[in-house]
């Protein structure tokens, strides 16, 4: 065997173990949490709409996981700003807020929904489980302001103000207000 041969074999083998690596720090996340489930640009779209976005309007993205729905705020005169957990997923939404020109209008940080100071925001987005909304509400009401508009995709606030239910493809998009 060559050297050649064999410095491209421990690379190859160098990059199977990083992926080996990523995929099982997704798949203990996924497993010790709710789980990343990228929201499509459509439903993005509806969740916005249905929570009566507006050019200016800033948008609070709590597990944020890639910032698809921070930069598409963004992308149509917003502000964003996402909280997640994993920081592999944060050092991606900020490589792609920085790939798009965002600078500071797209704003991501690493960290528990349950630790993490709540920014001001007039728009909320999520999509947890049930048992984390429960446990999140009362730090929304605590930091928002009365009339923020909290969205959640599929899963139920069980006090907040509920304001609408629309489907969307096999999801319901639910629509708060503090």
């Amino acid at each position: 065997m060559s050297l050649l041969t064999f410095t491209l074999l421990i690379l190859a083998l160098g990059v199977l173990m990083l992926l080996l690596a990523v995929v099982v720090y997704f798949l203990v996340s996924a497993i010790t949490t709710v789980p990343w489930v990228r929201t499509k640009p459509k439903m993005t779209r509806s969740m916005l709409q249905l929570a009566r976005f507006s050019p200016g309007d800033r948008v609070l993205d709590l597990g944020c996981g890639d910032g698809s729905i921070v930069l598409e705020a963004v992308a149509m005169g917003g502000e964003g700003i996402g909280v997640e957990r994993l920081v592999l997923l944060v050092w991606y939404a900020r490589f792609r807020a920085w790939q798009k020109g965002f600078g500071s209008r797209a704003k991501f940080y690493q960290g528990d929904l349950f630790a993490t100071p709540i920014p001001k925001a007039e728009i909320v987005v999520c999509y947890l489980f049930p048992e984390v909304n429960e446990r999140l509400e009362p730090r929304l009401r605590e930091a928002l302001s009365p009339g923020t508009r909290v969205v959640s995709r599929d899963f139920e606030f069980p006090t907040l103000r509920w304001v609408e239910s629309q489907s969307c493809k096999r999801s319901v998009i639910h629509v708060y207000e503090i």
